[in-house]
């Protein structure tokens, strides 16, 4: 159980910010067990939509328990500002580790546990009724341990509506700061017509998450919003490079408009050139290719649910002994800064701060 209370805590260093400079991450100590916890500080308006949001995030973590899931343990509020505790995942989003270490993508078995784990956590929430609505690599966080978590439970949206299940949903999911999110929904969330969306809709953004856990860049990511839009809706969608996919006498530009994607390295000649030797001399199994195909079908009820992709033939390459740290030995976990200003400006205002006892935040 963790206390509510400010002292119990010793503010370590700034991991990230994030939502578009609304929160900001510290990684922190709590000192009554000596465990290390992340600290997100939002800085919001109780009458601002971001808070409902805020909000409806925790009551859904409250409500969700799971492995695979990145859980809530306690909050706090003072004035404008909302401190959330969570479990420190020490390695950090995927994201963060593509962005960081591995530019061309993740070793093929390291892809195979991530996106296992990401389809245990959406296996649950299906069977809660829930659609994620977010599934991405900034949203999948790892740590040292090798645990797999997913989070962005803010954008997930329940099948229950008043007490009653409904077949599908229609709402588009909250935007975030710069509309990033659209380039994982699925074509049917997006068309926005009667026919709606449903659970199947994550299938779709999961094979969005194995073309950017492999290839180490964010499909789309180049493309226009409406030509991505429309060639979604056309059927087009990103793959797995690799020398069976990947053309060889094309230039970045044309690379990009082909596959979708980006390059991952701006307009660098010498990365563009070094990411293109590693695509076209590596080969990635024909399953993973099959994996990605499925989950990327256009029209939904095609779409493998998450039993059936956790039984597909891909997911047998792993073993009891393999260990995510150790494929993806680059990457160095989160350490405390003792000479984080930003934390120790921050720890000094805690210290001094009470905490409101009683507050419209209703967790």
């Amino acid at each position: 159980m963790f206390n509510p209370d400010i002292n119990d805590y010793q503010l370590t260093s700034i991991i990230a910010e994030c939502c578009g400079g609304v929160a900001v991450v510290y990684s922190a100590l709590y000192k009554p067990n000596n465990q290390n916890v992340a600290i997100k500080r939002y800085f919001v308006d109780k009458s601002n939509e971001k808070a409902n949001l805020i909000q409806q995030d925790i009551l859904t973590r409250k409500e969700l328990q799971h492995a695979n899931i990145l859980s809530y343990l306690t909050s706090f509020v003072h004035g404008k500002e909302l401190y959330v505790v969570s479990p420190l995942m020490n390695l950090g989003s995927c994201r963060d580790i593509l962005d960081r270490y591995f530019q061309e993508g993740l070793p093929e078995l390291a892809c195979a546990i991530i996106l296992r784990d990401v389809l245990l956590a959406l296996q649950y929430l299906h069977k809660q009724l829930y659609v994620h609505r977010s599934v991405r690599a900034s949203h999948v966080l790892v740590d040292t341990n090798g645990t797999v978590k997913l989070s962005g439970l803010r954008s997930a949206a329940s099948m229950m509506v008043r007490g009653k299940r409904q077949r599908q949903l229609h709402s588009l999911p909250p935007p975030d700061h710069d509309n990033a999110n659209l380039m994982w929904l699925s074509p049917e969330l997006l068309e926005q017509n009667l026919k709606g969306y449903d659970e199947k809709s994550d299938i779709y953004s999961l094979g969005v998450l194995c073309c950017e856990l492999a290839n180490g860049a964010v499909p789309f990511a180049d493309v226009p919003t409406t030509l991505m839009f429309t060639e979604k809706v056309r059927g087009s969608r990103p793959q797995l490079l690799d020398c069976s996919s990947f053309p060889e006498p094309l230039d970045d530009g044309e690379m990009k408009s082909m596959y979708n994607t980006d390059s991952g390295v701006g307009d660098s000649a010498d990365g563009v050139c070094r990411l293109r030797q590693v695509y076209a001399t590596r080969k990635l199994t024909d399953t993973f290719h099959h994996v990605s195909e499925l989950a990327l079908q256009r029209d939904p009820e095609r779409r493998p649910s998450t039993t059936q992709l956790l039984a597909h033939p891909f997911f047998k390459q792993i073993r009891k002994t393999d260990f995510l740290p150790s494929l993806i030995g680059r990457v160095k976990p989160i350490k405390p800064d003792a000479d984080d200003i930003s934390a120790l400006l921050l720890q000094e205002k805690l210290s001094e701060m009470e905490i409101e006892k009683q507050t419209e935040w209703d967790f």
